[in-house]
């Protein structure tokens, strides 16, 4: 499956990793289980990295995926989205412009560690790092 949830040593922090190919299947049960974990622990923020995964054919697919999964999760914990590495300036715009309904509590980032630092910066550092 290409897609890992998990949490940190200290069940501060939800990390969502995947690769390859997501599909709409895979990101629905990846949401499903964030929120699992948003319940059972006191999770202080989410980290997706998407770094790893394929480009899609199509900039309003990666659009619907990520604003479907972000939406599921119905949570008021702040959501760092790392974007995937092989996404060009003008593909992401073309992503961004698909994206509705995106929570307050959540950002885009290029990088893992910008994403980590936005993180301890909103939640006050109770997210500790992975």
């Amino acid at each position: 499956m290409p897609i890992k949830v998990s949490l940190n040593e200290d069940e501060s922090l939800i990390l969502i990793e995947s690769s390859g190919a997501l599909l709409r299947r895979e990101a629905g049960w990846g949401a499903e289980r964030v929120g699992e974990l948003a319940r059972q622990h006191a999770v202080s923020g989410i980290l997706f990295d998407s770094t790893q995964i394929q480009k899609q054919n199509s900039p309003s697919l990666s659009g619907e995926i990520i604003s479907g999964f972000i939406q599921a999760i119905e949570s008021e914990i702040p959501i760092a989205y790392v974007r995937p590495a092989c996404w060009d300036e003008a593909y992401l715009e073309q992503v961004a412009i698909r994206i509705e309904d995106i929570p307050a509590n959540s950002r885009v980032f290029d990088t893992v560690s910008a994403a980590r630092d936005w993180l301890c910066d909103a939640t006050g550092c109770k997210a500790a790092p992975i």
